[in-house]
């Protein structure tokens, strides 16, 4: 899926959907030489406040991975967060095919899990990866779902690299004879 397509789902579905990382003087479109290309929206999941993030391949701009946070409020509790990611589990369950709980990347890593009271779990199925995180904080917690597809996931790390390339070749004029 592009950009336009997402753009034009959210309309169908009342939910504005633009240029992530934007702000005051934000642009409509990604730059040519992008390397990320992302784009956002906020809506209510659950009956909760949600942003969704869709990032796209820098140079073919298909859509390759989709987070989904989910926010709670300040005045809820730890057990909303593990009843709302729970039921999200259950929703998974169903759809792909259980991998269990990751293992963190490093044994710090693990330590900081064990600290911030992280919970994860990941599926696999028709070639998409699902991995799910949710933590409480001093102010509410959140659950964020991450939804990627393997093989674009690949194809946007090779145009990454070829964007990176040819950025780098643009700044670097006659600089490249001095090595």
């Amino acid at each position: 899926m592009k950009p336009d397509r997402v753009i034009e789902a959210g309309k169908k579905k009342d939910v504005s959907v633009k240029l992530a990382g934007g702000g005051l003087f934000s642009k409509k479109e990604p730059e040519e030489l992008a390397v990320k290309v992302e784009y956002q929206c906020d809506t209510k999941l659950m009956g909760y406040d949600a942003r969704i993030l869709f990032s796209f391949a820098p140079l073919s701009r298909v859509l390759h991975t989709l987070r989904v946070t989910v926010v709670l409020p300040m005045s809820s509790e730890k057990a909303d967060m593990d009843v709302l990611a729970d039921t999200i589990a259950r929703q998974l369950d169903t759809k792909y095919k259980d991998q269990g709980e990751p293992a963190a990347e490093s044994m710090i890593g693990g330590l900081v899990d064990k600290v911030r009271d992280v919970k994860r779990r990941s599926w696999k199925g028709g070639g998409d990866t699902v991995t799910m995180e949710s933590h409480w904080k001093m102010m509410g917690g959140e659950v964020v779902v991450l939804y990627v597809d393997d093989k674009l996931a690949e194809k946007a790390a090779v145009e990454d690299r070829r964007v990176r390339e040819k950025k780098l070749e643009r700044s670097s004029g006659g600089d490249r004879s001095k090595f």
